[in-house]
């Protein structure tokens, strides 16, 4: 599958005030705008780790159905390289030898 185009963007009715939400910008899905909320890691009893999570639908001019797996596999998708993204920029803080993970109010 091919991810749409997001941004992170805060929303005047997010649920949680401290959680990015996300923008689809375009495709099927275009202004649909969502926000994590609840996402965990299970291990299956065949040794594979699953991700699960829950969104908070936000706003939703394209009347999806996110429940759909076309639509929980782009979310899910989108997850996956926001938490890839957060991993690398921690190994990079690590290897630059900035351990601090709050940012820097200067």
């Amino acid at each position: 599958m091919t991810l749409p185009k997001y941004q992170l963007v805060e929303h005047p009715n997010s649920y949680h005030d401290k959680h990015w939400s996300i923008e689809i910008l375009d495709g099927d899905y275009a202004g649909l705008v969502y926000q994590y909320d609840t996402i965990s890691l299970r291990e299956e009893d065949n040794g594979d780790v699953v991700l699960d999570f829950n969104v908070i639908n936000l706003d939703n001019p394209v009347d999806a159905d996110l429940s759909e797996e076309k639509v929980s596999g782009m979310m899910g998708d989108i997850l996956v390289g926001l938490i890839e993204q957060y991993l690398k920029e921690q190994e990079n803080n690590v290897e630059n030898g900035n351990t601090d993970t709050e940012e820097s109010n200067s």
